[in-house]
């Protein structure tokens, strides 16, 4: 499960998300969707461990998320796909490092 309270992140010195609350369960698909500039990879940052967040919290399966961790993994279209490998190619492209496969 994924959980978070209270979320509140600036980016730039500027806040970018404030008060953001979730609760998403094993095997739930979430769509995170919105005008530049609103929040989105923002978010995504702060779920993955990326970034550190202002407030809040966010825990995945009871671990409260404070850095990157092995256990959760971020494509980003512009930044992470290699136009010459398929999606699969693409995705298990980390896979290796990490120990997986």
């Amino acid at each position: 499960m994924l959980q978070i309270s209270h979320l509140s992140a600036d980016y730039g010195g500027k806040p970018a998300l404030a008060d953001i609350n979730l609760t998403l369960e094993s095997g739930e698909l979430l769509v995170v969707l919105g005008p530049s500039g609103c929040g989105k990879t923002t978010l995504l940052n702060l779920i993955a461990g990326f970034v550190p967040y202002q407030h809040g919290s966010i825990t995945l399966e009871g671990q409260r998320v404070t850095g990157p961790g092995a256990e959760r993994g971020v494509v980003f279209q512009n930044e992470g796909l290699l136009p010459w490998r398929n999606v699969q190619d693409n995705v298990a492209l980390g896979l290796p490092a990490g120990g997986r496969g």
